[in-house]
């Protein structure tokens, strides 16, 4: 109907119009207004061996890590002509199998996981299929050979933040975890907490509140601040901070009066709670989303990332919590 060529249709559909004069532009656009035509994605990626999708899975879509890091993503991403399939794992490993069945099933050019399980054995599926891929976030025993690493600094926070406390005069740490994958970012947070805590002769107590109810963690910390001892409560992931908040209101505790408290999290709500917000340490979920982007391509044009294993410092966000 334009009255051009098959390949002039194709290079106009694919951008590539630099040879081509504006009343070819012009009329081949025309008539794909006209027909309403769409180019068929299927077709289009058996004839250039590219989907130009990028499956992304998470361990919980809820969380506002997984909207930070998608949006990272996409900033790289979009620019390039790629589209992101988004799937969630509910920190499940047998969902996350069948999410990764699922995105192999679909041809997808590269795979960008936040992973729940740490044996390598559980990334063969996509080894075997040879595509990319870009693990962030989650602590693995082995990143497999030409894939991405991208996480973010946990360990050194932790051990800084620790001393800090230290330094404040603080001697008995509570933690506030939550037992979920064992490839979560609080187990390496956790450890070096313990480690510099050790070093410090500061106590440490670890309170695991999976299955238990908020007035659990309430009578838990009442008993820590019982000792007399100077006390800070250090919840060790965003969501737990609105929790740990709660039970300090049912155990009559305040902060930084009657004890101290920081958090890891990756919102800025606690920036805002009382006078001066509460102490953080943030992580750069949109770096790492940005960087965990740069790295699939690479992969995808060079076989392997620049850099394997990539850490993006965290920030202090000083507040009026302790």
């Amino acid at each position: 109907m334009a009255g051009v060529s098959v390949t002039t249709v194709s290079n106009y559909l694919n951008g590539q119009m630099s040879r081509m004069s504006e009343e070819t532009r012009n009329k081949v656009q025309q008539v794909i207004e006209d027909l309403n035509y769409r180019p068929s994605a299927a077709a289009q990626s058996m004839r250039s061996n590219s989907t130009k999708v990028i499956g992304v899975i998470v361990g919980d879509i809820s969380n506002i890590f997984s909207s930070l890091l998608c949006g990272g993503i996409q900033q790289v991403l979009r620019p390039k002509q790629y589209s992101v399939m988004l799937l969630s794992t509910d920190d499940d490993p047998s969902e996350e199998n069948r999410c990764l069945d699922a995105l192999l099933r679909q041809d997808v050019d590269g795979i960008i996981m936040q992973p729940t399980q740490e044996n390598p054995e559980a990334f063969y599926p996509i080894v075997t299929a040879r595509k990319p891929l870009v693990l962030v976030d989650g602590q693995v025993k082995a990143v497999p050979v030409n894939a991405g690493y991208v996480t973010s600094d946990n360990m050194q926070s932790s051990s800084k933040a620790c001393a800090e406390l230290h330094e404040r005069g603080y001697r008995h740490i509570v933690t506030v975890f939550e037992t979920t994958a064992p490839t979560s970012s609080q187990q390496p947070r956790l450890a070096a907490l313990r480690n510099a805590a050790e070093k410090q002769s500061m106590r440490i107590t670890a309170l695991d509140v999976n299955g238990h109810e908020n007035t659990w963690l309430a009578q838990q910390i009442q008993q820590a601040y019982a000792t007399g001892e100077r006390v800070v409560i250090f919840p060790l992931m965003g969501p737990l901070l609105s929790r740990t908040l709660l039970a300090l209101r049912i155990a009559g505790l305040s902060y930084p009066k009657d004890l101290g408290l920081i958090s890891f999290a990756d919102s800025n709500w606690a920036q805002f709670v009382g006078d001066r917000g509460i102490d953080l340490i943030q992580r750069d979920i949109n770096q790492i989303g940005r960087l965990a982007g740069e790295n699939i391509l690479q992969i995808i044009e060079q076989g392997k990332p620049e850099h394997s294993e990539i850490m993006v410092p965290s920030k202090r966000i000083a507040g009026g919590s302790l």
